[in-house]
C-alpha cells in the first residue's frame, strides 16, 4: 500500500510540473510581422521585357509554272493541206508562216474577184459620164424628169455594183491570205495534228497546232481563305524550282474573287521571267510571299499566352501585381507569337506559375530577363 501512494504522488508532482511548463507560440504566418509589404506572400514568377523588333512572316506554297499563253491554231478557211514549215519543238516568232493550204482555188477566186471589179467600174465609169451629162441637161430643163430619173437609177446600180465587186475582191484575199496559218506570238510549236495531205475542215474548226508562249511563266497556287488579306496585285513574292536548280523573284499579277468550293482556297497567278526558257512549263514551284513585315513588332513567349473560352490573355507584371489583358494574337516565329493588340512595348509579361495566377495577386519577379 505504501508503493501505492508514493506511485500516485509521484505521478501528482509530474503532473504539476507540465501544467506550469509554457505552451511554445505558434510560428508567425507569413506576411504577418516583420514585412509591411507582405513580401513572403508574392508568388515568385519569370518574366520576359516585350521590346519592339523587326518581323517578317511569309507565306509559303507550292504551284504549278504554266505557260503565259498557249493556243491551239485553227484556219477559218477550209482546204487541202499542202504544206507544213516548221517541226514539232521549234522556236517561232510572231507571224510566222506555219502551215499553207492548197492555194490554188484561192488565187483563182482573187482572180475571178479582179474581172468582176474591172468589168463594175467600166459599167459604173459609162453610166457616171451620162449621169454628169443628164445633171446639165436637168438644170437646163432640157430633158424630162422622168429619163433624168432613169439613168440616176441605172447610175446607183452600177455604183452599189461596184462596191459590191470590190468585196468580194477583199474577201477572196482574205480567203488568199487566210489558207496560211501564221504564229500569233512568238513561242514554241509543241503539238502539229495533221500531216500534208489531209483536207482540214473549218466547220467545225480543225485544230491544226499548238503553240505556247514560255518566255513567262505564270506560277499557279491555291491559298487558304484565312491569307486573303494578304495577298493583293502588284505583290512581290520569291519563287524556288528544284527541276531547273532555280530561285527568284516573282509578282502577283492575279489574284481570283472567289473561293473553290470544297476547298475555301482562293487562286492565286504569279509571273515570273523566263529567259531561254530554262524552266519548264508544267514545273512543280515552291512559293513565298511575305504576309506582314513590321519594325516595331511585339513578340511573346507561347508558354505565356493562356487561352480561354476562345480568347488569348497574358499576364502582365505591373506595380507587383499580377494583370490578365486580352490580347489579339497574329503567327508565330519559332517559340513565340506576335501580338497585334493587347500589352505596349515596355510591358513585362509573366512567363511562369500561370496555373497559380489570379488577376491582381501580388507577384515579385524572380530574376529579369
Amino acid at each position: 500500500m505504501n508503493r501505492s501512494l508514493m506511485t500516485m504522488g509521484i505521478l501528482v508532482v509530474m503532473a504539476a510540473g507540465w501544467s506550469c511548463r509554457q505552451e511554445p507560440v505558434a510560428p508567425a504566418r507569413a506576411g504577418t510581422g516583420g514585412d509591411s509589404e507582405g513580401r513572403q506572400d508574392r508568388l515568385e514568377v519569370e518574366t520576359v521585357l516585350l521590346q519592339g523588333e523587326h518581323f517578317t512572316s511569309a507565306i509559303e506554297a507550292s504551284g504549278t509554272a504554266l505557260p503565259v499563253r498557249e493556243s491551239m491554231l485553227s484556219l477559218p478557211v477550209p482546204g487541202m493541206i499542202k504544206q507544213i514549215l516548221v517541226e514539232r519543238g521549234q522556236r517561232v516568232n510572231k507571224g510566222q508562216v506555219l502551215l499553207r493550204l492548197d492555194q490554188v482555188g484561192f488565187r483563182l477566186g482573187v482572180e475571178q474577184a479582179r474581172a468582176a471589179v474591172a468589168a463594175a467600174r467600166v459599167g459604173f465609169a459609162s453610166l457616171e459620164t451620162q449621169m454628169k451629162r443628164f445633171d446639165r441637161l436637168l438644170a437646163n430643163k432640157a430633158v424630162p424628169r422622168a429619163n433624168y430619173d432613169k439613168i440616176k437609177a441605172q447610175y446607183d446600180g452600177a455604183a452599189a455594183q461596184l462596191a459590191m465587186a470590190e468585196a468580194g475582191l477583199k474577201q477572196a484575199e482574205k480567203a488568199l491570205r487566210d489558207s496560211e496559218l501564221r504564229a500569233p506570238y512568238q513561242g514554241e510549236i509543241t503539238m502539229i495534228l495533221k500531216e500534208i495531205g489531209e483536207y482540214a475542215p473549218a466547220m467545225p474548226p480543225t485544230m491544226l497546232m499548238k503553240i505556247v508562249d514560255s518566255s513567262t511563266l505564270v506560277v499557279q497556287t491555291f491559298l487558304p481563305e484565312s491569307e486573303s488579306p494578304f495577298v493583293a496585285v502588284g505583290r512581290s513574292a520569291e519563287v524556288h524550282i528544284d527541276s531547273a536548280d532555280y530561285s527568284g523573284p516573282a509578282r502577283v499579277s492575279f489574284v481570283s474573287p472567289r473561293l473553290e468550293p470544297g476547298s475555301q482556297t482562293f487562286e492565286v497567278r504569279l509571273e515570273l521571267d523566263n529567259p531561254g526558257a530554262r524552266i519548264k512549263a508544267g514545273a512543280f514551284c515552291r512559293v513565298r510571299l511575305v504576309r506582314r513585315e513590321l519594325e516595331q513588332a511585339l513578340l511573346a513567349p507561347l508558354r505565356a499566352v493562356l487561352r480561354e473560352g476562345g480568347k488569348d490573355f497574358l499576364y502582365l507584371l505591373e506595380d507587383g501585381r499580377a494583370r490578365r489583358v486580352e490580347v489579339k494574337l497574329g503567327e508565330t516565329s519559332g517559340d513565340r507569337v506576335l501580338v497585334l493588340e493587347g500589352p505596349q512595348p515596355g510591358a513585362r509579361v509573366i512567363t511562369s506559375a500561370l496555373d497559380r495566377l489570379r488577376p491582381g495577386q501580388a507577384v515579385a519577379a524572380a530574376g529579369r530577363n
